[in-house]
């Protein structure tokens, strides 16, 4: 279970304390641990993001993977786009480290394909903090492109 905002991660943490179990719907599950993971700092403008879940990027409507040649471009628009809607700098530089294999995944308007990726990130620190909690491409939302 998790989620990228350490704030509400605290939350779940302090809901979990000292619970053997929880029922989601139906089902019992047994927990084992709890931890939270500690925020890094990102005063140095440069990260390098791991992601658990596929980053989305489209490119000429259709969905890119992190070896495709317009990934990194696409990327960098759409964290200036995050970065201007934040009113931060949107000097952005992305370089795709590695990536994980090509997955889809149907959703409820359609499907989705993407990879997990290692994504060093050069920005201004309070950008790469709004980008480690977001997530980074399209559709984080629905739980895409979360960085561990």
């Amino acid at each position: 279970m998790g989620s990228p905002v350490p704030r509400i991660a605290a939350c779940l943490l302090a809901a979990l304390a000292g619970r053997g179990e929880i029922r989601w719907g139906s089902v019992v599950l047994s927990v084992k641990g709890i931890q939270l993971d500690s925020v890094v700092s990102h005063s140095d403008g440069v990260a390098v993001f791991d992601t658990v879940s596929p980053v989305l990027v489209k490119y000429d409507d259709r969905y890119i993977l992190p070896e495709d040649a317009n990934f990194q471009t696409g990327l960098t628009h759409n964290l200036r786009h995050k970065a201007d809607l934040l009113g931060l700098s949107n000097e952005v530089e992305v370089e795709v480290l590695n990536s994980g294999p090509r997955r889809r995944f149907d959703v409820a308007k359609g499907f989705r394909i993407g990879a997990t990726a290692r994504i060093r990130v050069a920005a201004a620190p309070q950008l790469l903090d709004a980008l480690y909690e977001w997530g980074l491409g399209l559709s984080t939302v629905e739980g895409f492109g979360w960085i561990r």
